[in-house]
């Protein structure tokens, strides 16, 4: 069985490290996924282009070998084994930048003997296999009309194909070519039609050591460095160290959460061509490249706090997917994809929309520029010019303002029975607590960032819109049967069960006391360790208890209890969940933060995980929302900065 134990320097070891073990990491222009058996199980780079992978097998004096320990921190994964007469370890690491990816192998001959080594490694093309778009949408963007009909840059992720040249050299050849690199020539090459399998041999004489390195580079013209491992094992290991200097804790559990979740964020973080970067979800999420309104927020958070400058630039690349009139879409496709259109420039609005028309994404686009601006003081980006766009900054989320505005009359934001939120295998309408609450506060940093640029008469007149649509939410839909408000309500139907986006509205203070009291109260039947009705024991926070009522309103994943956004533990929510209580001062804040994380190590699972529940397969590792317990812990060491909803509450005038 896999037993994994946080250590004291933020780092995860692994006991009996199996080939499902799986370890992710990723820089600005790859992602890699690494198992306990020392393969590299896949290279993505976001662009579209899918290397494969390769398999490793060690043999000593004919003797299969394997490893017994592993360690895993940023961008550096080491297995480690031992037999009777050597020991072996096996480091995986990615540079800081380049798309690259290597591995060291050091053997240490331990016996009076000479021993031979032999390391083979069968490399493997991506599968060629062409995808279809995930699911169709009411309005087909560009994408998924170059999709069908092959357009040129744009549609499907190409896969790499293996190439052995005279001499013996492999590469992956795609749009862009990559060259196999190794310390030493192969002792022998074969190829078949979609492999290519490389013999290395090593002799040790008695009490002697050996090293081999290997791995795959992006082709350079002119001289290469012959030796780049060496400079990316470098790198890797300054990254591990500023990790552990940066999320500093006295809890080896709540420090390795906090690395590993600082450690997600950043390997979201993207560049493509034309300018364009910010912040993927995942792995699982790369392709088509996208950054989402809803996802970037959550994860920029820690970043805020770290590196807020790939905050600028994702908020920058953010806004070109913003309609003229305010609408948003869930996310934004990399332009790079899209063909280039003669249409006037008004006339292109939509072309990036990744699914359109989400109702949450103008006010998480609004909050992300309140945000940085409020931590940074770079009052310049609301000048700034958005590439490709004729509007500035400020002018982009003035129209996003305007847009929540005409969609909420009688300060209630109305949204049509349509699955375009963050809950999007739900159709929730009409009025949608989460949704409400995203309203009051983008409000309220709109009043902010209007205050800062000198217009008090908008300012005002935001503030003034926030206070009406805070009363709407407290009046329309809090449920004092119950105590907490309704997760969504439409004249016919009420959504009354307690759902953990609600929370939002204690988040953004958006409640007066008795009702943050009752709803912290009735939020407890969420944690796993008290409610009994549930049949799984305590593995986590429950999304919805009890689960969504009304059958026709579901679809997918979330038609099912306990799965998706019916139930499942989404650890970005527990991230919400332990705000509040760590501000309320309440001890349940450390089982909101963590139990998802103790949860996960016990699968063996080594990176922060997207949802998950017992009786269904989780989803995509090292997410990069699921950083956002993380975030707090980081921001709680940082009593300079204003308390959550501190803007919020000065906003609606509250104490």
């Amino acid at each position: 069985m896999v037993q994994v134990q946080s250590l004291q320097d933020g780092s995860l070891f692994v006991v009996s490290p199996k080939q499902e073990t799986r370890f992710d990491m990723g820089n600005a222009q790859l992602f890699a996924s690494f198992n306990g058996s020392g393969d590299v199980a896949r290279l993505l780079l976001p662009a579209g282009i899918d290397l494969g992978g390769w398999r490793v097998q060690l043999r000593l004096n004919e003797q299969l070998l394997d490893f017994r320990e592993a360690q895993a921190i940023g961008r550096l994964w080491t297995l480690r084994g031992r037999c009777a007469r050597c020991t072996y370890t096996l480091i995986s690491c990615m540079a800081s930048n380049d798309p690259a990816v290597y591995q060291l192998l050091n053997v240490e001959n331990h016996s009076g003997e000479r021993l031979s080594l032999q390391v083979t490694i069968d490399l493997n093309a991506a599968s060629s296999q062409e995808a279809e778009p995930p699911f169709a949408t009411t309005k087909q963007p560009d994408f998924w009309r170059l999709w069908a009909q092959g357009g040129a840059k744009a549609a499907k992720p190409q896969p790499a194909r293996l190439c052995v040249l005279q001499g013996g050299t492999v590469e992956f050849r795609s749009r862009e070519h990559f060259a196999w690199v190794a310390s030493q020539p192969p002792a022998h090459v074969a190829q078949d039609a979609r492999s290519v399998t490389l013999r290395y041999d090593l002799t040790l004489d008695a009490g002697s050591s050996a090293q081999l390195a290997w791995g795959v580079r992006k082709s350079a013209d002119g001289e290469a460095d012959p030796h780049p491992w060496r400079e990316a094992l470098s790198q890797a290991e300054a990254y591990a160290k500023w990790l552990q200097a940066t999320a500093v804790h006295s809890d080896p559990l709540l420090r390795a959460l906090m690395v590993s979740g600082l450690n997600a964020a950043l390997s979201m973080y993207k560049e493509f061509p034309d300018n364009f970067c910010g912040l993927l979800a995942g792995p699982d999420y790369a392709y088509p490249p996208r950054l989402y309104f809803r996802d970037g927020y959550w994860t920029a958070q820690i970043l805020l706090l770290t590196r807020p400058e790939l905050v600028r630039r994702h908020l920058l690349s953010l806004a070109r997917g913003v309609h003229a009139d305010g609408e948003c879409p869930s996310g934004v496709f990399a332009p790079h994809l899209l063909e280039e259109s003669s249409l006037p420039l008004e006339e292109q609005q939509g072309r990036l929309d990744w699914l359109p028309d989400h109702i949450d994404s103008p006010a998480l686009f609004v909050l992300l520029l309140y945000d940085y601006v409020s931590l940074t003081e770079d009052l310049n980006v609301l000048h700034e010019a958005v590439p490709n766009r004729p509007q500035k900054m400020w002018e982009i989320a003035w129209a996003a303002l305007q847009h929540l505005l005409r969609r909420s009359p009688n300060g209630l934001l109305e949204k049509p029975y349509a699955p375009n939120d963050w809950a999007d295998n739900v159709r929730r309408s009409r009025w949608v607590t989460y949704d409400q609450a995203l309203l009051v506060a983008a409000l309220c940093a709109g009043g902010a960032l209007a205050a800062w640029l000198g217009d008090f008469a908008h300012a005002a007149h935001f503030r003034s819109a926030a206070r009406d649509a805070c009363a709407a939410l407290n009046r329309r839909l809090w449920l004092p049967q119950v105590g907490h408000f309704a997760n969504y309500m439409r004249p016919e139907y009420t959504e009354a069960h307690f759902s953990i986006d609600a929370l939002l509205t204690l988040y953004f203070r958006l409640v007066d006391e008795e009702k943050a009291a009752s709803m912290v109260h009735a939020a407890k039947r969420l944690q796993t360790r008290r409610n009994a009705e549930q049949p799984f024991g305590d593995w986590g926070v429950m999304s919805v208890f009890p689960h969504y009522g009304e059958p026709r309103d579901l679809f997918g994943k979330s038609a099912q209890p306990y799965h998706y956004h019916n139930g499942a533990d989404w650890p970005y929510w527990d991230g919400v969940y332990g705000a509040v209580l760590l501000e309320r001062e309440d001890d349940d804040w450390r089982y909101a933060l963590t139990r998802w994380w103790t949860y996960s190590l016990e699968q063996g699972w080594l990176t922060p995980v997207e949802y998950f529940s017992p009786p269904y397969p989780p989803g995509g590792m090292l997410q990069g929302w699921s950083s956002l317990p993380a975030a707090v812990l980081l921001r709680r060491q940082r009593p300079e900065l204003a308390p959550l909803g501190a803007f919020t509450a000065t906003c609606l005038g509250a104490s």
